[in-house]
């Protein structure tokens, strides 16, 4: 990995955008071949809302090289930056078909066909990714080989703990559910996201529908309705690249 990558990388993880576009625009204009330079230069990109420069960024990335999964993962979260869910979908689509034990890509591709209204394809997603990450944290038992640990907004990224990314996957899983009429399930996933994190799960969505589908011992007193929460932020985090040759 080049120094000026590597620098760029240090940028993107620090949500130093800016800085991080001038390092990889400073990449692409001397080797313009490099496919992996243009995805993280479409990234930064898009968190700068700079969303057409970010769109023709990740579409020279992936004219270079169709089958690199963390182009179409990136133009999955510029699109979805936009709220533009549904090509949001359609790119983690793409990126799911080329790495199937990617949990991030399929929790994201979730959220996009959420977000979109395809709730019951959500499901899949969710329901997909819950499955891996748990075959992940099998460790060496595990019939697949883990994905490198990336940033993302699921996966902890300042120290929380662990089980903090299959409780966000069950509670998104719960309020597809619901949204379904599946009510027993939604609480059923509910439960498994409070038994990982009950700090997350209070501070779900989800939480205060709760009350209105059972009564759970030790809630609070009828009458005494819990605050609604801030809906959670949306998928912004970027996945570290794998080792590559030197740049220029």
């Amino acid at each position: 990995m080049s120094k000026r990558f590597e620098v760029g990388i240090q940028h993107i993880r620090a949500r130093q955008y800016a800085p991080a576009a001038d390092e990889f625009f400073a990449i692409v204009r001397e080797t313009p071949t490099d496919a992996t330079a243009w995805s993280y230069y479409g990234i930064a990109l898009a968190h700068l809302g700079r969303g057409a420069e970010a769109e023709a960024a990740l579409s020279k990335a992936i004219s270079l090289a169709p089958q690199n999964e963390d182009a179409w993962f990136h133009l999955g979260i510029a699109r979805g930056l936009r709220d533009e869910w549904a090509d949001a979908a359609r790119a983690y689509q793409r990126a799911v078909a080329l790495a199937p034990h990617d949990m991030v890509a399929w929790h994201r591709l979730g959220v996009a066909l959420a977000e979109s209204g395809d709730e019951p394809a959500a499901a899949v997603a969710f329901e997909r990714a819950l499955v891996l990450s748990r075959e992940v944290d099998a460790g060496p038992n595990a019939d697949v080989t883990p994905p490198p640990r990336r940033l993302d907004d699921h996966v902890d990224e300042a120290g929380e703990r662990e089980g903090a990314r299959e409780a966000k996957s069950w509670l998104d899983l719960a309020l597809s559910l619901l949204s379904l009429g599946d009510e027993e399930e939604a609480v059923a996933a509910y439960e498994r996201a409070y038994n990982l994190d009950p700090d997350r799960a209070q501070r779900s969505l989800f939480h205060p529908m709760l009350r209105l589908l059972t009564a759970v011992e030790g809630d609070e007193p009828a009458g005494q309705e819990a605050p609604l929460p801030n809906r959670p932020e949306r998928p912004g985090g970027i996945r570290p690249p794998e080792p590559r040759p030197e740049v220029g």
